[in-house]
């Protein structure tokens, strides 16, 4: 029997602990929301897309401790209850992770970011319309 790589992701309040595990080894890594949020913020750039981003590096990089590997897809879905540059509440699931085409056992694998509501009673009462549910899929090379 064969063991496959494993994914665990554990959020807190204030960050969240990305863990990989292959038959012995384990590594994990922690991302401090406070900083990275106040980062972005400072700079102005689009939230969502740039903490993405930043979670699949953190997940590649773990992963490349316990399990080396070249390539890494990761599918996952985002809801929020507004546009996604608008949203305060965002719900990622981890739907699918492969590395090398292998796939990944995946545990604790949501993560609910929510923030404070800065939207007037207009721009919640219509955000039905903006809300998002959608599936991206990435896929990480490195040499």
């Amino acid at each position: 029997m064969e063991d496959r790589p494993s994914l665990i992701i554990k959020t807190k309040k204030n960050n969240i602990v990305v863990i990989t595990k292959y038959n012995n080894e384990i590594a994990e890594h922690d991302i401090q929301l406070k900083l990275v949020l106040g980062y972005y913020w400072k700079n102005d750039l689009p939230f969502i897309e740039k903490f993405m981003e930043l979670l699949e590096t953190v997940i590649k990089r773990s992963l490349n401790q316990v399990f080396p590997h070249k390539r890494l897809s990761i599918k996952y879905n985002i809801e929020s209850n507004d546009d996604l540059e608008e949203a305060s509440i965002y719900n990622i699931t981890l739907l699918d992770v492969k590395a090398d085409d292998k796939p990944l056992e995946l545990s604790g694998n949501e993560i609910t970011l929510a923030g404070i509501d800065n939207r007037g009673t207009i721009s919640k009462m219509t955000s039905f319309r903006r809300k998002v549910n959608e599936t991206f899929e990435k896929e990480l090379i490195f040499e």
